[in-house]
């Protein structure tokens, strides 16, 4: 039901009301809750809060009905010397606790910054490295492992989560390879620890990841910028030469490890024989190319807006478990999908409060509460809020949002671009 206006007058305990003002005129945390203390409407009277609207169905329902009962007598409620007391000392706590989320929202605005610069950073040295790679050059192995050093470093952290990076624009076709690559290989790494493997592996996994589309630079341009739904079969096979073509590129490399190489060539096969380049079945493929693939097809049904499969991350992993774990095994896909977290960074989501919000970073001791950046019709969207909701409990997800169905206005205001990308952070 749709907001209805509320006659300041009529302001009442339990009514579930919206503060139509901007945040900053206001000491309350959010715009939106439940009236639930003398105390708040004597804050709102303060603050002379007139623009309010209240939601009859969130309400508490006689409270509803004694003010829309057009019989009965109007009498505003009416505030003690006591109450007015207590409503100062209430002020100065909700103050204390907007300013601290101001200041948690600046510092998740920081971090936003910093995690761009060591992903363009890295993007930038992965570039290089595929270069060097094409080239036949060893060196670029010391590239690879500085980057996955790093990873690995945060990774062995007690508790680490995962954050969505923004591009500001759309880059370049080997820029994005490189970009892939860097997705890949920091949930391909996150979720080799959910799994247990050992350092070993975990590296060859984020080394693999890291490598996993090498081959695409050998594939011509023009067909690898197309989505799968215009391709020929002349070029379908053309573009699935890739893992072969990444496999003679690494093993013509010395020093890089059998295991990476093996993961690169067999990241696209399929349990039940129907993957390519080789339709290897069951025990022919390693575990950790089946753990590569399955993140690699998340992250182009999630990432590339060009395909008609394009869904939102949270829609993704859905599709990822109901049509895709018997081809890569619920050993790697269900593990995956733990990391990742019910609503991974990236998702679109609908609150507790009727707001839209975009995930931004997970909370792994929290699943269902991560960090959330908020749209909200008063806000200045060069400077969208961002909330905690571990800190904040006042509010909840109630559930993932397809990005097709909503308003541009929002997806343009909280996701300025068309390419994400993660880093991995200690918490």
């Amino acid at each position: 039901m749709p907001w209805l206006p509320l006659d300041p007058v009529l302001l009442r305990l339990g009514l579930y009301i919206k503060i139509d003002h901007g945040w900053m005129e206001h000491p309350f945390v959010r715009n939106v809750f439940t009236v639930s203390s003398p105390t708040e409407i004597a804050i709102i009277r303060k603050y002379r809060l007139t623009k309010l609207l209240y939601d009859p169905e969130l309400s508490h329902a006689d409270v509803v009905e004694a003010i829309t009962n057009p019989t009965g007598p109007v009498h505003e409620f009416e505030i003690d010397a006591e109450t007015a007391q207590d409503a100062e000392a209430d002020e100065a706590s909700i103050l204390k606790e907007k300013h601290r989320q101001i200041q948690s929202a600046l510092d998740h605005r920081k971090a936003i910054d910093e995690n761009w610069r060591t992903y363009t950073n890295a993007a930038n040295e992965v570039s290089v490295m595929m270069a060097m790679a094409n080239a036949g050059q060893a060196d670029m192995l010391h590239s690879a492992e500085k980057i996955l050093s790093a990873m690995t470093g945060v990774v062995e952290q007690g508790e680490v989560a995962l954050s969505l990076v923004c591009a500001e624009s759309r880059p370049e076709p080997g820029q994005e390879l490189a970009m892939q690559g860097i997705n890949v290989s920091a949930l391909a790494t996150l979720t080799a620890k959910t799994l247990g493997l050992s350092a070993e592996d975990i590296a060859h996994v984020g080394m693999g990841g890291l490598f996993h589309n090498i081959g695409m630079s050998r594939v011509p341009l023009a067909v690898r910028v197309k989505s799968e739904e215009d391709l020929s079969p002349t070029e379908t096979k053309l573009l699935r030469m890739y893992p072969q073509l990444g496999k003679e590129i690494l093993e013509a490399i010395s020093g890089v490890p059998e295991a990476v190489v093996e993961i690169v060539y067999q990241h696209r096969e399929y349990l039940d024989g129907t993957g390519f380049p080789k339709r290897l079945i069951n025990g022919d493929i390693a575990k950790t190319a089946r753990l590569v693939g399955t993140i690699v097809e998340y992250n182009l049904i999630a990432s590339d807006q060009r395909s008609a499969r394009y869904m939102g991350p949270a829609q993704a992993l859905s599709y990822v478990y109901t049509q895709l774990k018997n081809k890569f095994g619920p050993d790697v896909v269900e593990p995956f999908i733990a990391t990742v977290t019910v609503f991974p960074p990236g998702s679109f989501v609908e609150l507790s409060d009727g707001s839209f919000g975009l995930v931004i970073k997970s909370n792994m001791q929290e699943r269902l509460r991560p960090v959330v950046m908020l749209y909200e019709r008063q806000a200045s969207h060069d400077q969208p809020a961002i909330i905690d909701l571990a800190r904040e409990r006042s509010i909840s997800i109630e559930k993932a949002l397809d990005p097709k169905g909503l308003p541009e206005r929002v997806k343009d205001a909280l996701l300025t671009t068309k390419l994400q990308g993660y880093v991995i952070t200690g918490k």
